[in-house]
């Protein structure tokens, strides 16, 4: 065909199907809970994105694109990439939830200023890179990586090649605040907690005002709030794990 691949047909029609398999998995793999994160060396998750594309694209269950025009082959990359921008975006959205949990907590209970290393490309709270990291070894443990897998292979019966009108907008967007509505209530139980602090703080200086009661709240409000989250952290990440795949709309 003109404009194509100078290479024979078979060849040529892999090498097509092989770029298409990329172009979704590349965002789905870098945004993946676990694998995706900053942490894992970026060699190991291109390992991993053309290892699973390979072995995709050899396993005789996908259709190669019907053409090999490079225009019209660009045209079928660019939109396979949208496509696994929005589903990575739902994956990348389950570690999201308890990053912002973890730093709603850690500003309720006193440890905002507190940062540290963070699985994402910038600087968490402790509370946040502390929540971050369980949930992706929550994740794991549960063989979510599979899980994923598996999914995506079926996915492309329902959303086939260049199918981008079939990615709903607005199901993106309700995954989105379902997400941030759910993270916030993760942390209700600690603004609760710190709502009560500061109202017996003000009721006490209130009664007491030559008494430096900020001095004697604060490390009483983080010892608290720690062994709060001690206490809870099970049962949070159990309640987030329910919800979370739910978040994700396509597994």
């Amino acid at each position: 065909m003109s404009g194509g691949l100078p290479l024979p047909e078979e060849l040529t029609a892999w090498i097509a199907l092989f770029m298409t398999l990329i172009a979704r998995l590349s965002f789905i793999i870098f945004l993946m809970p676990g694998i995706g994160e900053q942490v894992v060396p970026t060699r190991v998750r291109a390992f991993v994105l053309i290892g699973l594309a390979m072995a995709m694209a050899t396993s005789g269950q996908f259709t190669a694109p019907v053409t090999t025009d490079f225009r019209e082959l660009f045209g079928l990359i660019l939109t396979e990439i949208f496509i696994g921008f929005a589903l990575g975006v739902m994956l990348r959205m389950t570690i999201w939830m308890l990053t912002i949990a973890g730093s709603v907590i850690a500003q309720s209970i006193g440890l905002s200023q507190f940062l540290a290393p963070a699985l994402e490309h910038e600087a968490q709270t402790l509370t946040a890179n502390l929540l971050s990291m369980a949930g992706a070894a929550v994740l794991l443990s549960a063989n979510f990586h599979v899980e994923v897998i598996v999914a995506l292979m079926r996915l492309y019966d329902d959303i086939p090649l260049g199918a981008l009108g079939l990615i709903s907008g607005p199901m993106l967007m309700q995954s989105c605040f379902s997400a941030f509505s759910f993270a916030l209530l993760l942390a209700w139980p600690f603004v609760a907690v710190n709502l009560l602090y500061n109202i017996c703080l003000g009721f006490i200086n209130k009664a007491l005002p030559s008494l430096m009661v900020a001095f004697v709240g604060a490390p009483f409000m983080v010892a608290a709030g720690t062994m709060l989250l001690a206490v809870t952290i099970g049962g949070l990440l159990l309640a987030w794990k329910d919800r979370a795949l739910q978040v994700i709309g396509w597994m």
